[in-house]
Order: C-alpha cells, then sequence, then structure tokens
C-alpha cells in the first residue's frame, strides 16, 4: 500500500502559465491563460491580493489551479498584503521597521494593543480624539511651552499638590468654594481683598493684628 500511494505522489505533477485575472470571484480569480480559462486559488505564500487585469504565474495541477504570484500590474493601483486568517511579522533576533512616503495607517474595528519595553513617538504634530481615556501609571513628566485645556467639567483627586508659579491669573464666572481643615495665606508684599460685601467670621475666635489697623 505504500507503494501505491508513493507511486501516485510521484504521479502528481503540476505545470506553470502566465495568465491574466479576468474575473473576482470572491475568494477566488478567473484567470485566463495560453490553455484556456481556469477558476484559481491564491496560493498561501503569495500575500499580494490578485486584482482584475493582473498578470500571474499560476500552477495547474491534479487538484485544480492556484495563482502563486502577481508578475505585473498597473502602476498607479494599490497594493494589498493579504491572509485569509492571522498575519504575524516577526524577527525574533531582529528589528522590523515600516516605511512609508506618504503615510502609515492602522486601521482595525477590533483592539489595537502595543506591548513594549520603551515606547517613542516623535512628530511634529499630533492630534487624539478617543471617546474615554483611561491611564494608570507611575509617573508623569512633561516639559511644554504652552498647555491650554477646555472642559466642561474636570475634577483632580490626589493626596498631595504642589505647584510652583510665577504669576498666577483665575477668572471665575459665578462661584469659588475652598473647604479646607486649615487654610493658610501668606504673602510678602500685601493681600488686598475686595468685595462689594465681605464676611468674616468665625466659630470661637476672629483676630486682627498688625502695627496698624484702619477701618472705615
Amino acid at each position: 500500500m505504500r507503494d501505491n500511494l508513493a507511486r501516485q505522489r510521484v504521479q502528481s505533477f503540476a505545470t506553470q502559465e502566465v495568465g491574466t485575472i479576468v474575473a473576482l470571484l470572491g475568494r477566488t480569480f478567473r484567470v485566463r491563460c495560453g490553455s484556456g480559462e481556469h477558476e484559481a486559488r491564491r496560493a498561501v505564500s503569495c500575500l499580494v491580493a490578485p486584482a482584475l487585469g493582473d498578470r500571474v504565474l499560476v500552477a495547474l495541477h491534479d487538484e485544480g489551479c492556484h495563482v502563486l504570484a502577481i508578475l505585473d500590474r498597473d502602476a498607479e493601483a494599490p497594493t494589498r498584503l493579504v491572509a485569509d486568517g492571522d498575519l504575524e511579522l516577526s524577527a525574533p533576533e531582529g528589528t522590523v521597521t515600516v516605511t512609508a512616503g506618504e503615510g502609515v495607517r492602522v486601521v482595525s474595528p477590533g483592539e489595537t494593543a502595543i506591548a513594549s519595553g520603551t515606547v517613542r513617538i516623535a512628530a511634529s504634530d499630533a492630534s487624539l480624539a478617543v471617546g474615554a481615556l483611561h491611564y494608570v501609571g507611575e509617573q508623569i513628566a512633561a516639559q511644554v511651552d504652552r498647555v491650554k485645556t477646555v472642559s466642561r467639567e474636570l475634577e483632580s483627586v490626589a493626596d498631595r499638590w504642589v505647584q510652583r508659579l510665577g504669576n498666577a491669573y483665575r477668572f471665575i464666572t459665578e462661584s469659588e468654594q475652598v473647604r479646607a481643615h486649615y487654610l493658610e495665606y501668606s504673602a510678602t508684599a500685601a493681600v488686598n481683598v475686595k468685595a462689594k460685601t465681605t464676611i468674616v467670621s468665625g466659630g470661637e475666635l476672629a483676630k486682627i493684628d498688625g502695627s496698624q489697623v484702619h477701618i472705615g
């Protein structure tokens, strides 16, 4: 029986022809060759998706016809690498580089994940538009010339918050409330409080102290 199988394998052969893609039939293609028209499948090793008018190399064998390679196509037509299942680019001992003269796009309706020891992004201009952003980390260090934030609502929660500013300006349209267990304002030159109505109250003690106190 093994001899019969061996003979069958030896007798199985393929011939190669050059043809043209004349029709796209879903996952198969119709190829016009010198021997006629054949319905062909794309070989697994042929990652470039055939298109109408492509000049291709096909293999004719006992089980049908396969497109082995794309030989020529219109110079302006895009080149698409397509895999029927998962596609993995691997360089276990090297580097994978993607270079494009006009742009690089990564599009997926599912999840896009990046896992790396170090991530570096360098661009003259960048924009980010997301529905929700979640960041978990240990430290953020940023050096920028100018930051502008426009938000309908902003909430910050921190155990300790320290700001060192040259000048600070806040313009509040309606009201500001500060609630603290202990509140201290210290100024080396002067403190100026102006309002149409000013109320200072202390539950136990209210004190005004100075070398000169002017009221009225």
